[in-house]
């Protein structure tokens, strides 16, 4: 099963849309790895990690059919994870969306109450809600188990990462995290993560507050690791970028690369 990056991104993109920063000004010369659209996932066919406003661009371009999709997952309410506009387009006039065919949206009560004033007939859109709760597990599509952990970010959008766990592998979504709280630090202990995909907005900053930066990314790996939480082969990737960090993705990969960590992309395979 593959987990691809359809986004790399935080909330204004990169380069973000007005914004005449040198980092900025040189992703628009460079093109290719330093375009980022807003962070969202594709797991397999059927599992969608997070829809934010360049997910119907992002799908385009990675040339990926969301008709197949049957579970969507949210890790929070913010409007660049989260555009439930969008699932209006599966309404009749809009989309031939089969009787049978419905995309079960899973989440936060955030997440939840979002959607129910935006598409309050769940039926006629052919959607269904299923309430995400911490430390618990939930069956999605294709044998996958979710299982939520708290995200330490904007308390009012229902944060949440997420461990999935395929059968064989288990994977770790975890952007729009600070540090994590005692309790998910102890959850995760003994894991033995395969993958992890771990927040790294402020680039060289350090910050743990909402999100991370470098420094921290290192210091995150060196407590799972200390924990049990990683597999002998685990595979660490760092993703969801903001400009405001000011490394390109030449000058994160000259960061992260002497630690075994690999920079995350749009269009990355995992």
């Amino acid at each position: 099963m593959k987990l691809i990056i359809l986004g790399s991104a935080a909330a204004e993109g990169w380069p973000a849309l007005f914004c005449t920063c040198d980092v900025c000004r040189e992703a628009r010369l460079r093109r290719g790895k330093d375009l980022r659209h807003r962070t969202s996932y594709r797991l397999g066919d059927h599992l969608q990690i997070d829809w934010g406003p360049d997910t119907y661009a992002a799908s385009i371009a990675q040339g990926l059919d969301m008709s197949t999709l049957t579970d969507l997952v949210f890790t929070h309410s913010h409007q660049d994870h989260f555009t439930p506009a969008e699932l209006g387009f599966r309404r009749p006039g809009f989309s031939l969306v089969p009787e049978e065919s419905i995309l079960t949206v899973h989440g936060a009560t955030a997440i939840g109450d979002a959607l129910q004033q935006t598409v309050p007939d769940f039926d006629r859109f052919r959607l269904a809600f299923e309430l995400v709760e911490p430390y618990r597990d939930h069956p999605l599509c294709d044998g996958v188990t979710l299982t939520a952990i708290p995200g330490e970010h904007d308390p009012s959008s229902g944060p949440l990462n997420f461990i999935f766990d395929t059968g064989d592998r288990r994977i770790l979504i975890g952007h729009d995290t600070g540090w994590w709280s005692e309790q998910t630090w102890d959850f995760l202990s003994g894991r033995e993560l395969d993958l992890v995909v771990m927040d790294c907005t402020y680039g060289p900053k350090q910050n743990r507050g909402g999100h991370l930066g470098a420094p921290d990314v290192l210091d995150a790996r060196k407590e799972l690791a200390a924990r049990g939480a990683l597999a002998g082969d685990c595979r660490f990737v760092v993703n969801h970028f903001s400009h405001n960090g000011g490394w390109l993705h030449h000058q994160l990969e000259e960061f992260f690369t002497p630690h075994g960590i690999d920079v995350g992309y749009d269009g990355m395979e995992l």
